[in-house]
């Protein structure tokens, strides 16, 4: 899987993550993680979610894939 630029909006992705406060928690395989709108500013404006990680993490802190797309009999 190539690299995508930086999400600009909430959703799904599938991201590495690389720069995590503790390094054991850095992926290895890519893995869907959510993009939300943390109300703050500059580079805060979005955080990013990731199973098993306690605290939000910042978006330059992942290699970037594709968004998750949601089958349309889900929407």
């Amino acid at each position: 899987m190539s690299t995508y630029p930086i999400p600009a909006r909430e959703g799904h992705w599938w991201a590495k993550l690389k720069l995590a406060d503790n390094p054991d928690d850095n992926s290895v395989n890519w893995e869907v993680v959510q993009v939300f709108d943390n109300n703050g500013e500059g580079d805060e404006t979005f955080m990013v979610s990731v199973p098993g990680i306690e605290r939000g993490q910042l978006l330059d802190a992942f290699v970037w894939g594709p968004p998750v797309h949601r089958p349309e009999n889900l929407r």
